[in-house]
């Protein structure tokens, strides 16, 4: 009896002085000195590359300044009143955008969790998406959730074009309807496109029995339907993030394996909003300042920012990784895949580099297409959506060359900007390299009425900036130009049938 009273009484003393100290070592504490030392790092290879008298003495009290600091509590007061702590922890975090100051929105508005609370796992938990509020599964949550000013954010607005967070559950990205429709007309288990049952929201994933009950039913919903833009698709798994596992289903050694096919930490996950706002690196790891996150996680973004300057390689994490057979239900992933990710590492590319990179082998493309990023076609409702239902690309798409060059018969549509609060002013608020958009200035508008403010029209000119760059290109008009084919022929299709290119324009 005695025995086990000490026993007892031991183990209380240990539990006891381990509490004592976490308590006066803890781990948020951990985070910030490491946060300190790191930046003192950084001023210091700055130092030893700056001759400005001044600035060294600038960066020498910034050093002084880090080495100093002590951690402590960090207490986030919104103008709402609420308390938040998060920044207790990651300290060192981006802020998420210009349109979204961490000072006014706050963490949890997004995130979700309990932002009051020191420790991980409680302040952790019942975070949206797990960490990804961006998830199509929680977006309604954050993204669509209401701002600490009671205004609402991407959803339940009066104006249909700002429900982005609703439109997109609809979208062909994110239903998968498209892929589901052409299979299954291919087995013959539909005569038109499309698909019965499948309804307006509903992800193809979820479609009962889309094969009914052939063999390959279940690989085809895993390889094909469960893709990207629903929250828990995976990606094909970038060369980068390892070697192939013996499941794997490649063209050659060195190339990346198919979706679903990895293990452990090399899985890379697309969540929602966040697959195309949130830009990646090679990896899909984080390299920014926030010491609190693991940089060797896979499905993270290169720093915590949103962003809707989205170049073409975040759109080739999806679209240009290979190609599903329809009939085997299998990915083969494209076979120069190992130089469009270097590529992508080396950032600023030449022109046949793009080239080699934008499309697919054997895909057929316009000049002007390689020059510009895809942002700069495709439209807002293309991309994310217009709350319609569609099965088939070709229906879903908005724009077509007309659009923008206009028929032998007709100049593109325009539309005079009036009001101050139109949609199309949320271009310049999170673009800093979009040219500022005025009231009064004549922008074009595609057939089906949506508002293109980087095409604008001035006088005898027509100008196209990149959403990406900021630079300019001028429109070529079909009227007064030696086109041959009349106004029904001028779409994206028909078009390249004429209008491909393999060399550079200037050679």
């Amino acid at each position: 009896m005695r025995k086990t009273l000490l026993l007892a009484s031991l183990l209380l003393l240990l539990i006891v002085m381990l509490m004592l100290e976490k308590g006066s070592n803890p781990q948020w504490g951990k985070y910030q000195s490491e946060y300190f030392t790191e930046q003192v790092s950084k001023l210091q290879v700055v130092l030893g590359t700056e001759n400005d008298e001044a600035k060294v003495k600038q960066i020498q009290q910034e050093i002084v300044s880090y080495q100093g600091r002590k951690p402590e509590i960090v207490n986030l007061v919104l103008p709402n009143g609420k308390v938040e702590r998060c920044q207790t922890c990651h300290l060192g975090i981006e802020e998420i955008s210009k349109s979204h100051p961490s000072n006014t929105f706050g963490c949890a508005v997004c995130h979700g969790g309990n932002p009051l609370s020191l420790d991980e796992e409680t302040a952790h938990a019942q975070m949206y998406g797990g960490g990804h509020p961006g998830s199509l599964q929680t977006a309604s949550l954050s993204c669509g959730g209401t701002a600490a000013n009671g205004v609402a954010c991407h959803s339940g607005n009066h104006e249909s074009g700002k429900n982005l967070v609703d439109s997109v559950k609809t979208s062909i990205m994110t239903t998968k309807a498209g892929e589901l429709s052409v299979v299954r007309m291919t087995f013959g288990l539909d005569k038109t496109k499309e698909v019965l049952g499948l309804t307006k929201g509903q992800v193809a994933y979820l479609y009962p029995n889309p094969l009914q009950g052939r063999a390959n039913e279940g690989q085809f919903q895993q390889n094909c339907l469960n893709q990207c833009h629903q929250s828990g698709g995976e990606l094909p798994v970038p060369l980068s993030l390892g070697t192939p596992t013996a499941s794997s289903n490649r063209l050659e050694e060195g190339v990346p394996q198919s979706k679903n096919t990895s293990t452990g930490n090399d899985k890379i996950h697309a969540n929602g909003c966040e697959a195309c706002h949130v830009l990646v690196n090679p990896t899909h790891t984080y390299t920014g300042n926030d010491t609190a996150i693991n940089d060797n996680t896979s499905s993270r973004g290169m720093v915590h920012n949103l962003t809707t300057q989205i170049p073409y390689t975040q759109c080739n994490q999806c679209h240009n990784q290979g190609s599903h057979d329809p009939l085997k239900m299998e990915f083969s992933a494209r076979p120069d895949l190992a130089k469009v990710e270097r590529d992508w590492t080396a950032g600023d590319l030449t022109w046949s580099d793009r080239l080699s990179d934008y499309y697919l082998p054997g895909e057929l493309f316009a000049r002007c297409e390689v020059s510009l990023d895809c942002i700069d076609c495709h439209t807002r409702q293309d991309v994310m959506g217009d709350g319609e239902f569609y099965t088939s690309q070709h229906d879903a798409v908005h724009i077509q060359c007309l659009d923008c060059h206009g028929t032998k018969e007709k100049l593109p549509l325009t539309k005079k900007v009036e009001k101050p609060e139109d949609l199309m002013f949320e271009e310049n608020i999170t673009n800093p390299q979009f040219p500022e958009l005025k009231t009064g200035d004549e922008i074009l508008m595609t057939a089906k009425g949506e508002e293109l403010p980087f095409l604008r029209h001035n006088r005898d000119t027509w100008i196209q900036s990149s959403r990406v760059t900021g630079k300019s290109f001028n429109i070529p008009l079909v009227l007064g130009s030696s086109c041959e084919q009349t106004a029904d022929e001028q779409g994206a299709d028909l078009c390249h049938k004429c209008h491909t290119g393999s060399v550079h324009p200037s050679e």
